[in-house]
Parts: C-alpha cells; structure tokens; sequence
C-alpha cells in the first residue's frame, strides 16, 4: 500500500508538536512568575490557529480535486 501523507495533515501536526515542545519550554518560566492567563492566552490561540489551518488546508484540497475531477 502506498499511503502518502497529506499536507493539510502533515503541516498542521508538524505545528503541534512545535507548540507542544514550545509549550513545555516555556512552563518553568510561566510557573515561576505566574502569569498563568499570558501561558493559556498564547497556547489556545496557536491551538486554534493550527485547527483553522487544518480546515483551511483541507478546503482548499476538496476544490483542487472537484477542478481535478472536471477536466
């Protein structure tokens, strides 16, 4: 079988793992100081941008392969 990865779920896991290690960097510095509110702002909003840019990735993809299917 040959499975090819997709970008609309490569890019956006790439991502992830980049803020989830940024995430881990970054909890001792967070902890000591305590702004807690400033660590779960920035995390949710990348989270939510990656998601939107799944989203956006895959729509994207369907219109290329509705163009694809048409020719």
């Amino acid at each position: 079988m040959n499975r090819k990865i997709k970008k609309q779920f490569l890019l956006p896991a790439a991502l992830l793992i980049y803020l989830g290690i940024m995430a881990y960097v970054s909890y001792p510095r967070y902890k000591e100081s305590g702004n807690w509110s400033e660590y779960f702002t920035v995390t949710g909003i990348s989270v939510l941008l990656v998601v939107l840019l799944f989203f956006l990735l895959r729509r994207k993809q369907q219109i290329r392969d509705r163009f694809a299917r048409k020719d």
